[in-house]
């Protein structure tokens, strides 16, 4: 069989053009042929700075400089702390405890002095004698002052009172005082002295009531 009758007709195959056929890389920018050189060129010079600082010892230096700079920082920090904070507060936590000891004090001096007043009140009432023989004396130059002294014990449940003048202006007190003879009588004395205000009672075994009462 001859060569030609196996021959295809003759297409755009057969007649090629001129120049480059098939896949290909197009022509690259001047900055993208460059790239890799500046790249190599960037890490090169970081690199020789990094070995340069390392073995001139200015790295070392900056890192003992910052070092002693922390440390100072927070040696003045500690110090302003010692010395400001815990001396105001001690002494503000002092004064206040002692304000404060000082008001509980006398809160304390002054419910105990109450309360023994009003113990000493109480155990005079419960324990005076109402029927003892009482005389209100009106040695103070005011008209009326026995009798009303001894309207208020009367008032106040005593049964035998009694107000008159002295008959012997030499034996009377200083001040007004009420007098009371033995000491089974002390509770009424105070029970009447309490009722009177008078603050000065006295033991007079020479009187002739179991209670006096001498104005002045």
């Amino acid at each position: 069989m001859a060569d030609n009758e196996h021959k295809y007709p003759a297409d755009e195959f057969d007649a090629p053009q001129i120049g480059p056929i098939g896949l290909h890389r197009g022509k690259r920018s001047f900055i993208i042929r460059a790239l890799p050189y500046i790249i190599t060129l960037v890490v090169a010079l970081a690199l020789a700075t990094l070995a340069w600082a390392f073995f001139s010892g200015a790295f070392n230096n900056r890192a003992t400089e910052d070092v002693a700079a922390g440390t100072s920082a927070v040696a003045t920090d500690e110090a302003s702390a010692e010395s400001t904070d815990p001396a105001s507060g001690a002494a503000s936590a002092d004064s206040t405890d002692s304000a404060s000891g000082a008001a509980s004090a006398s809160e304390a001096q002054t419910d105990s002095t109450d309360t023994a007043s009003a113990t000493e009140s109480a155990s005079s009432s419960a324990t005076a004698n109402l029927s003892a023989s009482v005389a209100v004396y009106n040695a103070s130059g005011v008209n009326g002052a026995a009798a009303k002294s001894a309207q208020t014990l009367q008032s106040g449940g005593y049964t035998d009172v009694s107000a008159m003048n002295p008959s012997n202006s030499s034996n009377l007190p200083a001040q007004t005082t009420v007098w009371y003879r033995t000491d089974a009588d002390l509770a009424t004395a105070q029970d009447i002295a309490n009722k009177l205000g008078i603050t000065q009672v006295v033991q007079a075994s020479n009187i002739s009531y179991d209670v006096a009462v001498v104005l002045i």
